[in-house]
């Protein structure tokens, strides 16, 4: 096939089934036929393609708010009809959209006896809509997705579902040695959590301080530490020594003693200031075992462009949320909240805002995991898995898990 295509596609609020088909055929015009509600998506799924590095120029046609079949067919008939006078070759997905909708593209195809697709995410394949020309006419004979998957990154996906900014994340490589002691030593775990949060630690309770010069005398608090923990804490750069103590680093000083002198400091200012300190306290009291998650899942070799403490989203008066690990399974998004757990944790709770977080950026088609520590038992758990199960498998996973790779593994519906 010679002529250029023109992908005519119905928008609904899933942007994934609209991404897909553009990464596959690389068309050179696109048509986004969209009612009020889904027209902003138009051009998030261009902007998606184009970071996978696919470029289109982007037509919009918008319906009423609840367009019935004859709108829809009508709508997709003129535009089959304008591309056609292009001399391009008109190809209509009709997945998206409301249900009269798809039905009144595909009464159209029929109709016009044009090549149509539709997109089969739960099975990463497309399938011939058998209304024109045969599909392997403009696709080729592979009608699955993995030809273009390795485009299809983090940013790539966030982007589909209007998030505009994600960092890269951090390395975990550094801190393999500490999260393999904790994982062989519960008894070093547990003490170094009471050593930052326990009653008599230097953050007792689990509550940071909240100004700047609050932050300062503990860089002169040791840590009590097991030995063996100070030592990789030390080699991993999370803390600092004086021979003697394990301390918590000292690098920001300066910019915080200047946070700490300044009448009304910025958010942005205390947050960067304040930084180095969370990070190091964070990693030891239970931030290591998202190491050991994102690992595990690396070596699964289930994942792609896996992704360790990321920002997702715009800053917020300086503070910038962070996600604990996100990568790409096939074409969907990834993502893992991990928590230490233990018997005050509401991890019930919790599966709503993972899933809610999850959603937000990687739409309906989201691998979804919860990772603890600390697994609970008895009831606890079992209203743990149940509440999974009513957000649609939300995957449970232990330290226990991590002996076996194959947990990552996608299931079987």
């Amino acid at each position: 096939m010679t002529n250029p295509i023109t992908l005519i596609q119905l928008i609904s609020e899933q942007t994934m089934q609209n991404l897909v088909p553009l990464l596959a055929l690389k068309p050179t015009h696109v048509i986004h036929i969209a009612t009020p509600k889904t027209a902003s998506r138009s051009a998030q799924i261009v902007e998606a393609a184009r970071q996978a590095q696919v470029c289109t120029e982007l037509e919009s046609i918008r319906l009423s708010e609840m367009p019935t079949i004859p709108e829809t067919s009508r709508a997709v008939q003129r535009a089959i009809e304008a591309v056609r006078k292009t001399q391009a070759t008109p190809v209509v997905n009709f997945t998206g959209g409301t249900k009269l909708m798809s039905i009144g593209a595909y009464e159209a195809v029929m109709r016009e006896q044009v090549t149509s697709l539709y997109v089969d995410t739960d099975h990463q394949q497309f399938i011939d809509g058998h209304s024109g020309p045969k599909l392997n006419t403009v696709l080729g004979d592979d009608f699955s997705f993995t030809p273009f998957q390795k485009s299809l990154t983090v940013n790539a996906i966030a982007v589909a579902n209007g998030r505009q900014r994600v960092t890269g994340g951090r390395d975990w490589q550094a801190f393999l040695p500490l999260v393999s002691h904790f994982l062989q030593s519960e008894s070093d775990e547990d003490a170094t959590w009471k050593a930052v949060h326990g009653t008599d630690g230097i953050c007792p309770n689990a509550r940071e301080p909240r100004y700047a010069a609050d932050w300062l005398p503990l860089m002169g608090y040791p840590l009590q530490l097991p030995q063996r923990v100070g030592e990789l804490g030390l080699a991993a750069g999370l803390l600092r020594s004086d021979g003697a103590r394990f301390l918590l680093p000292d690098t920001n000083r300066a910019k915080l003693e200047e946070v700490a002198a300044t009448q009304r400091p910025s958010a942005q200012d205390y947050f960067d200031a304040v930084r180095p300190l969370q990070f190091a306290l964070a990693i030891l009291s239970g931030g290591w075992w998202e190491v050991a998650v994102t690992d595990a899942a690396h070596r699964s070799g289930q994942f792609r462009d896996l992704r360790w403490s990321v920002n997702v989203g715009e800053r917020k008066n300086g503070f910038d949320a962070e996600e604990d690990i996100v990568g790409v399974d096939g074409v969907q998004i990834a993502y893992f909240s991990c928590k230490r757990g233990g018997a005050k944790g509401k991890l019930v709770h919790q599966l709503d805002e993972l899933d809610n977080r999850a959603r937000s950026i990687g739409g309906h088609f989201t691998r979804r995991f919860l990772a603890v520590y600390l697994r609970p038992f008895g009831q606890n758990a079992a209203n743990l898995q149940k509440r999974a199960k009513e957000l649609g498998g939300i995957q449970i996973v232990t330290p226990q898990d991590l002996r076996n790779l194959d947990v990552f593994a996608r299931k079987n519906r």
